[in-house]
């Protein structure tokens, strides 16, 4: 489950190669100094390392993992005594997958920042890739899958990855938040932290809320992008959630006096390109996948489509008129934002439903998940889910304990960002927050998405947060956000003015 200029850069390095698992240890948390990779800039400051952590904690004589650790050492003549860890999205995802540079990060000018590779993830040793999966999700997003024959096929590829992972040696029920939250503890005392700051993105802020819940002595304070709290049950509105945040667009729209007059019936007009794409398939010329084969755009390819356009603040202005334009024939824009099948991705889909087996379905209304990928929301029966009942039961990892799915309480300093169009985790998420965490203060970006603080204003307020986690914040920058400028297309302007003419004239008598 987060893309942009200054605070995006922080989350990204490459590989640290790692040797072969050692065997059980008494104890873990263990870090020992590495090389960096030589694809690393070589800058002053970096230093890399490797956490060492049993596997499972919860099962004597558990197996010790392998954790890539690299730390970017403070510009400052006295750093504050305080890092920052971050951690990233997903489950999943990586926090090293990338090259990355000490250049343009706004923490080190006051202190550390640390990066840890999460449990499973891609450069974890071992990592829970599933290659089955990630070639299904290609699959499905070119066209070639959909409705009950992908999750089928997902079940499927579910099965063949557990069997794999499990024949290796790997306890899948070692991978959960509580466990990563171990290692972050494990981490900064490892490092010599008595206390340091928690910056999580998406899932991250499920997994920083974790830790404030398992380890509160080790935080200073927390920033939370993107809140996905223990609580929200995602799956029940993962649907939901996009239908929000594509209905504040077509809201957006309408009561800007270009857009609203230029695109009148904008909500219904995206309807009919998704009916039309079902009825029949739209033609992509020059869009084809890694295989050679031709993407087949569909209600649900249009609708991922302006999903991924979602994310991306730049281009939200740009819906109206690519549903218009599509709609009128011209899907030039459209082409440009379909997903291609180009092949797996890196993903590490085992740690995915791993951590969401056992944390999510066991706490969700079945029916309530299966009622997200009906044809009723409009939305060409997309699954916006991350995993289905199906495959968390081909999954089979035991349910965790019920305090993973209620509200963390806590006093200590939580600055939350939030996007207006987010489509995954919506603003009323991170003000959710308040009743139970009263020192947290909550920053809603107009304009902005998922990943909504990774913008100049968003790194400013983090870091006079971080300098003095209970004083004000320079919110001035908020205020001069001007939102979303929709833009449209000239070729569209006649005929979209045609349609609206059309549907609102009076029938004659």
């Amino acid at each position: 489950m987060i893309r942009k200029v200054c605070l995006a850069a922080l989350l990204l390095v490459l590989a640290v190669p790692l040797a072969a698992l050692p065997p059980p240890q008494a104890e873990g948390g263990l870090f020992a100094r590495a090389p960096c990779p030589a694809s690393v800039q070589s800058e002053d400051g970096v230093e890399c390392g490797v956490l060492t952590v049993p596997e499972n904690r919860q099962r004597a004589g558990s197996r010790m993992i392998r954790l890539p650790v690299v730390i970017f050492r403070s510009h400052a003549s006295a750093p504050a005594p305080d890092a920052v860890v971050f951690l990233p999205g997903g489950p999943g995802g990586s926090a090293l997958a990338r090259p990355l540079s000490v250049k343009n990060n706004p923490f080190l000018a006051t202190r550390d920042y640390v990066l840890l590779e999460p449990r499973g993830a891609k450069l974890a040793q071992p990592s829970l890739g599933c290659p089955e999966i990630n070639a299904l999700v290609g699959v499905i997003a070119a066209g070639h899958l959909s409705g009950k024959a992908a999750d089928t096929a997902r079940v499927k590829a579910a099965m063949a990855c557990r069997a794999d992972l499990v024949a290796k040696g790997i306890d899948l029920d070692g991978y959960t938040s509580a466990e990563t939250a171990q290692d972050v503890e494990d981490l900064r005392k490892a490092l010599g932290y008595r206390q340091w700051n928690l910056f999580g993105l998406s899932y991250g802020t499920r997994l920083a809320l974790t830790v404030l819940r398992d380890h509160p002595q080790g935080i200073r304070s927390v920033i939370l992008d993107s809140v996905l709290p223990p609580e929200a049950n995602f799956d029940e509105h993962a649907t939901a959630n996009f239908r929000r945040a594509l209905d504040a667009v077509f809201n957006g729209c309408a009561v800007d006096t270009v857009c609203g007059s230029m695109y009148p019936h904008l909500a219904a007009d995206f309807t009919e390109l998704v009916a039309r794409a079902d009825r029949h398939p739209l033609a992509m010329p020059g869009v084809s996948g890694s295989d050679g084969r031709s993407v087949t755009v569909r209600g649900a390819q249009v609708v991922a489509a302006l999903y991924d356009a979602l994310h991306a603040p730049s281009a939200i202005g740009r819906i109206p008129a690519v549903i218009e334009d599509s709609l009128d024939g011209r899907t030039t824009e459209l082409a440009g934002l379909v997903k291609a099948d180009q092949g797996p991705s890196s993903f590490t889909w085992g740690l995915r439903l791993s951590v969401w087996c056992a944390e999510e379905a066991p706490f969700e209304n079945p029916s309530r998940v299966e009622q997200q990928v009906s044809l009723a929301w409009g939305l060409g029966g997309i699954d916006e889910r991350t995993a289905s009942p199906a495959v968390c039961r081909a999954w089979n990892v035991a349910a965790a304990a019920p305090s993973e799915n209620v509200a963390v309480t806590s006093d200590v300093p939580v600055l939350v960002f939030a996007g207006e169009f987010d489509p995954d985790t919506p603003p009323e998420w991170g003000r959710g927050l308040i009743p139970h965490i009263p020192n947290a203060r909550v920053v809603t970006f107009p304009g902005q998405s998922h990943g909504a603080g990774f913008n100049p204003c968003g790194a400013a307020i983090a870091t006079a947060f971080l300098h003095d986690p209970g004083g004000s914040l320079p919110l001035d920058c908020v205020l001069k956000m001007h939102g979303t400028a929709f833009t449209t297309s000239g070729g569209a302007k006649e005929e979209g003015q045609r349609r609206g003419h059309e549907k609102t004239k009076k029938p004659t008598p």
